[in-house]
């Protein structure tokens, strides 16, 4: 007896994606990522240390611009990215993107706007580089309401060497005049 098996294209389609699923699977590494440092606003010590030297990617001098801000004035975030880690990191930064938002305790209302649609190139930052980058993304708008001492967290979204997402965020304060 002879038996008949008629393969469509859709039972094609549901056997390559079954083993995609399943080869993802099998091959994603467990665990968290090794060098991503993740700092909070109350503790800024990196997660990673080994010897004298911090492992990871850092935030250092995180400020306002323009510098000096009055209320109602619309400003952006300026950090420099230290990649203290043994790989190369990557994120978007361009014209239109910024892995580089922030989140204000008082003083300061985020509001959104249409924003450009032009993707930017990755950019690498290689094991002892840093640069300096600024946020936020297009169509995201930081401004001043309220006059006093305001203190914020700066967030960098990127990817690990091994493509991981990861984030790193650090505290810093800055002045709104009347």
């Amino acid at each position: 007896m002879q038996t008949t098996f008629k393969i469509t294209q859709f039972s094609v389609l549901s056997i390559i994606t079954s083993i995609f699923l399943l080869f993802s699977i099998l091959t994603s590494p467990l665990g968290q990522i090794q060098y991503a440092s993740s700092q909070s606003p109350v503790n800024s010590t990196a997660s990673k240390v080994k010897g004298n030297a911090t492992q990871g990617v850092d935030l250092i001098n995180s400020h306002t611009s323009p510098s000096k801000l009055k209320v109602s004035s619309k400003f952006e975030v300026i950090s420099t990215v230290v990649n203290k880690s043994p790989g190369t990191i990557t994120f978007s930064a361009g014209v239109c993107d910024s892995p580089l938002s922030a989140k204000f305790l008082k003083n300061v209302v985020i509001r959104y706007t249409q924003s450009c649609t032009t993707p930017s190139p990755p950019l690498q930052l290689k094991s002892g580089d840093q640069v300096t980058i600024a946020g936020p993304s297009s169509g995201t708008i930081y401004q001043a309401f309220a006059s006093g001492q305001t203190t914020a967290s700066a967030t960098l979204h990127y990817k690990t060497a091994d493509g991981h997402a990861a984030g790193v965020t650090k505290p810093f304060e800055f002045t709104i005049n009347p």
